[in-house]
């Protein structure tokens, strides 16, 4: 009888190992789907665009962006009524790359050295006497 007790919470461990091993499993399949679907989606419309005109002499610089999509900026030669003209282009071909990508690649930067180990400097200080002793 007593071998039977000492079975049963050996089982029930192996049990709840096995349920967290499989709950685990569960939570990585669930991530790597949701990623993949994310990934095959395509970029979903949005109705808000903010287009930015900044002029300076005889250029402008027209930047165009859309919701979690990368900003596209574009100089143009000439002022005001030159860069108003090129917007409905411009956001033409903005929408038709970021329906291609939408985000541009991530940049693959080298680690960077380890810092330096701090210097370190022994200072010898010699004992200075005390002007007045003290008394408490």
């Amino acid at each position: 009888m007593a071998k039977a007790k000492n079975k049963a919470p050996q089982a029930e461990g192996q049990v709840e190992e096995q349920v967290e091993e499989q709950a685990e499993e569960q939570v990585e399949e669930q991530a790597e789907e949701q990623v993949e679907a994310e990934e095959s989606e395509p970029r979903k419309p949005s109705d808000e665009l903010k287009v930015v005109i900044t002029l300076k002499g005889d250029r402008a610089i027209v930047g165009i962006q859309s919701p979690d999509c990368d900003p596209i900026f574009t100089p143009l030669e000439g002022g005001l009524p030159a860069a108003l003209s090129q917007i409905p282009a411009l956001v033409e071909s903005a929408n038709a790359k970021w329906d291609a990508n939408p985000k541009n690649p991530k940049a693959k930067m080298p680690e960077p050295p380890p810092a330096p180990e701090p210097v370190r400097r022994q200072t010898t200080t010699t004992p200075k006497e005390k002007a007045q002793p003290s008394f408490f």
